[in-house]
């Protein structure tokens, strides 16, 4: 099987990312053929990886440039936001397309005008998930979220959680180098690993601080992530780093920026909190958990269920109730160790083999979705025997006629319409010329007679199957009529019967 695979990026360090590299792992060792189409460099990916990723256009795509692509029998489109390969979702006229929602961030959580259109444009997008047979979504939560504002069908979304490489994110003590760095020495630490967005609420987790502080005076906030990558992520930065210098406590607020591997960083942590406002899943969150550090989150997006039982939550945007419940957790030994056990169990849930099992089972729903449903249950001697035959017949007949017509479809492979072509400067022309004059010596006399024979072939099987199917609906009609005559005549013999038997009664008077 062809299997493409689209996003706008393809980042190591990214979820999406993660995602994406998961999957191609998937489907090779599955035996299939696999490209990852995106607008960027991938970045930091394994060379196997790199070896089957291509940067593309848009109009790459539409323009049929890319045999792979257009030969595909599966099509995996992420949507973390609208992007420019997105739109080729529109033109795919064979296999079977899903839609992979990773959700978009409300504009009015977002905090700034900056990228504000970005996600305008996100939400909008998501309209092309009509183009696709089925949906892909990281939690119940983005479920909800396609399928109330797109009117998708929720049976044709199917949640699949994002996985976590368990094996990386494990508890373990923490590193002597980054505590001397910042001098987290005999300090309570408190956490938060993601993008500093508008909707984290970085402003919140500032005021919790200087609450929790009264209580636990020798309590840090260590935020890891990044906080240039946009102007957005500025502005939000300088709001917080005021406010912390407000309350007085700007040195105990502690900016790292992005950071890799994440593991190390999580470990610093006595509690690992978030105040996001809006989250699709957050990994976070289950990276936090299998490091053995307890969790405390808002109560919103997706968080309350990925969660579950093993964290604390508070109520969105309170920073009373978050300082409350981290104060729980730094002063109630018990309570911790509780949370730790919880969170270890609770990320079982969420590793490679749970996520490569639920997408073989999505992937095998997808590759049947588009072809009719034929029941293979014998008929019992209690069903109406000529109507459960003109049933069968008729779904038989159904069948046979979408086959054929997708075969005739898909009929010529012969690719005429592509073009060699060279995208290397100046010498572009002459690469075009040796392509050409290298391989028309096999080509036009093996290559090409072959395609055109299979070509043949595929229409031939399609008309076949076409006539099979006419033969077939024939050949019912024709049993129906046959039936009808022979009732029709064992009432002619029974009526004769009828008519002896009174004769003979006479007879014997």
């Amino acid at each position: 099987m062809r299997v493409s695979l689209i996003n706008l990026n393809l980042v190591a360090e990214d979820a999406i990312g993660q995602c994406i590299i998961n999957q191609t792992h998937f489907f090779h060792c599955r035996g299939d053929a696999v490209r990852i189409y995106v607008l960027h460099p991938p970045r930091n990916v394994p060379a196997d990886i790199a070896d089957v990723a291509r940067v593309v256009t848009l109009g790459d795509l539409i323009s049929r440039q890319q045999e792979h692509f257009i030969l595909s029998d599966l099509y995996i489109y992420h949507y973390p936001g609208r992007h420019a390969l997105m739109e080729s979702i529109r033109g795919i006229d064979r296999g079977v397309v899903i839609f992979y929602y990773h959700n978009v961030t409300p504009p009015n959580l977002w905090g700034s005008d900056a990228d504000r259109e970005v996600l305008m444009r996100g939400i909008e997008g998501k309209a092309l998930v009509h183009y696709a047979d089925l949906c892909i979504t990281d939690s119940p939560f983005n479920k909800r979220d396609l399928a109330e504002e797109t009117g998708y069908a929720p049976d044709r979304i199917y949640v699949l959680p994002l996985a976590v490489p368990l094996d990386q994110f494990t508890p373990a003590g923490k590193d002597p180098e980054l505590v001397r760095r910042f001098n987290l020495e005999g300090q309570q630490v408190l956490s938060f690993v993601g993008r500093m967005a508008g909707n984290k609420r970085i402003d919140l987790l500032v005021e919790a601080l200087a609450r929790i502080k009264e209580k636990v005076p020798n309590t840090k906030l260590l935020l890891v992530g990044d906080d240039q990558g946009s102007p957005a992520y500025r502005q939000v930065v300088a709001s917080a780093r005021a406010r912390a210098q407000e309350l007085g406590i700007d040195k105990d607020v502690i900016w790292t920026g992005s950071q890799y591997p994440v593991p190390p960083y999580l470990r610093l942590a006595d509690v690992y909190v978030t105040a996001s406002l809006h989250e699709g899943f957050g990994v976070p969150l289950i990276e936090a958990m299998a490091c053995g550090v307890p969790v405390v989150a808002s109560r919103a997006g997706a968080m309350p269920w990925v969660v579950g039982e093993a964290g604390l939550l508070f109520e969105p945007g309170q920073s009373e109730d978050l300082a409350a419940q981290v104060q729980m957790v730094l002063q109630d030994a018990s309570l911790r160790q509780t949370l730790v056990e919880r969170g270890l169990e609770r990320v079982q849930d969420f590793g490679l083999v749970q996520h490569e099992a639920g997408l073989a089972e999505i992937v095998d729903s997808a590759m049947i979705y588009a072809l009719p449903r034929v029941s293979l249950e014998p008929m019992t001697e209690t069903q109406d025997q000529p109507a459960a035959r003109q049933t069968q017949t008729a779904r038989s007949e159904t069948m046979l006629t979408f086959l054929a017509t997708e075969i005739a479809g898909q009929s010529d492979i012969a690719l005429r319409d592509y073009q060699v072509r060279s995208r290397a400067p100046l010498a572009g022309p002459l690469i075009v010329w040796a392509r050409r004059n290298m391989t028309s010596h096999l080509r036009e006399p093996y290559l090409d007679p072959m395609i055109e024979k299979q070509v043949d072939i595929n229409r031939q099987v399609a008309e076949w199957m076409r006539r099979a199917a006419i033969l077939l609906s024939d050949s019912a009609q024709r049993q129906i009529e046959l039936e009808s005559q022979v009732k029709a005549l064992e009432v002619q013999v029974e009526a004769i019967a009828g008519r002896l038997d009174e004769a003979g009664a006479r007879k014997e008077q």
